[in-house]
């Protein structure tokens, strides 16, 4: 009997984080490897799988599971609707199979190293995201935080645990290994990159150039020093896109987003997306600057050890780090002739070709220890 190869995205519905799952099922699908040895079975709600392209989902065999929508903010009852799932697939796992998991909260991660303290079984890959950054705390947590959970995750972790991390930069492994080995080891921490699309649009850019802060406005992404930016910069439009709308600075108009395709087409009409971050992402990517990788926009960031990474991996072309929010005031103007159409295209073709193109990601699971032994 073949093997079994389950992706199990037991967290999102419709069209939360559509990109990045349709980017891992993508890699799959092309996986000769893959093919040959395992039956691929994704496992997603319904209304994820409705917004998955039609030639993606055709070449997979679908298994709909129940999924608590993330936005209800109950984090007992979703919890247990994660794990419950989860556990139902870590029973039903045979010898030789593999259960990737793309995203829990960490209390979900919790009961599952519990759970597999029993079941003993191998094969199973989990993703954090952002929660990882948990690990890092800046000030005291609260119980009902993901850092607080992601915290109590790493230290019930049992060192030999069964269970495999996967995070989603190279960055990322490194600094937990470091960090934490007691915990966590080169053997059963991996990488699968976080899928970057590139965009080709049709977008003009606007005139004059024009400052994007992309992304909902959480403290760590300091909004207030991107408006303080836009005061001291008259020469430059600033514009912030996220959360179903775009806000011009300037004008205080507001435009609401048509479809899933209208944020990166308004990503892509910006000169340049900058990023005043001051805390966090110290072991985390930023989703909303690997969609302006997407849309192929030069990106201006403080140097938060993930942009600092970027910037190494890509080069200024597409990625400039500075030290704080002064040097981000001098640094802007020089983009205001912009690269044009012509430089945004180079920096798409960097991206496809980078450890973030669908077949570097297509090669990672390959190089899971359960897929290619």
């Amino acid at each position: 009997m073949r093997r079994k190869f389950y992706f199990l995205e037991p967290s999102k519905v419709a069209t939360q984080h559509i990109y990045l799952l349709g980017g891992y099922l993508r890699a799959l699908a092309n996986s000769q490897t893959i093919a040959r040895d395992f039956d691929l079975i994704v496992c997603a709600s319904k209304s994820t799988l409705s917004n998955l392209p039609a030639s993606l989902i055709s070449r997979l065999h679908c298994v709909r599971v129940f999924v608590m929508n993330p936005e209800k903010r109950r984090l007992t009852i979703k919890t247990l609707v994660e794990f419950s799932v989860v556990l139902w697939r870590m029973w039903r796992l045979r010898q030789g199979d593999v259960l990737f998991v793309s995203c829990v909260l960490p209390t979900t991660f919790v009961l599952i190293e519990f759970a597999n303290r029993v079941l003993k079984r191998s094969g199973i890959y989990v993703v954090l995201h952002g929660e990882i950054e948990g690990l890092y705390p800046t000030s005291r947590q609260s119980i009902l935080s993901n850092g607080y959970w992601a915290a109590a995750w790493l230290r019930l972790r049992a060192p030999d645990s069964l269970i495999s991390l996967v995070v989603l930069d190279d960055f990322i492994k490194d600094r937990l290994v470091h960090s934490f080995p007691e915990k966590l080891r080169q053997t059963n921490v991996f990488v699968v990159h976080h899928p970057v699309f590139p965009l080709h649009t049709q977008a003009i850019l606007r005139a004059p150039p024009t400052v994007g802060f992309l992304g909902y406005r959480t403290r760590a992404k300091s909004f207030e020093s991107f408006a303080a930016l836009a005061a001291q910069l008259p020469s430059m439009d600033f514009v912030a896109i996220g959360g179903g709308k775009v806000e011009d600075l300037r004008s205080g108009a507001v435009q609401l987003l048509a479809g899933k395709d209208a944020y990166l087409d308004e990503i892509a009409r910006c000169t340049v997306a900058c990023f005043p971050y001051t805390a966090s992402y110290t072991c985390c990517l930023s989703a909303s600057a690997l969609d302006a990788l997407a849309a192929g926009v030069q990106i201006l960031a403080m140097d938060r050890p993930f942009f600092s990474e970027l910037a190494s991996y890509f080069g200024p072309d597409v990625v400039v780090t500075v030290a704080n929010a002064s040097q981000l005031a001098e640094a802007l103007p020089r983009f205001g002739a912009g690269s044009g159409e012509q430089g945004r295209l180079l920096r798409l073709r960097k991206v496809a070709a980078s450890k973030f193109g669908v077949d570097a990601v297509q090669r990672s699971f390959e190089a899971l220890p359960d897929v290619c032994r």
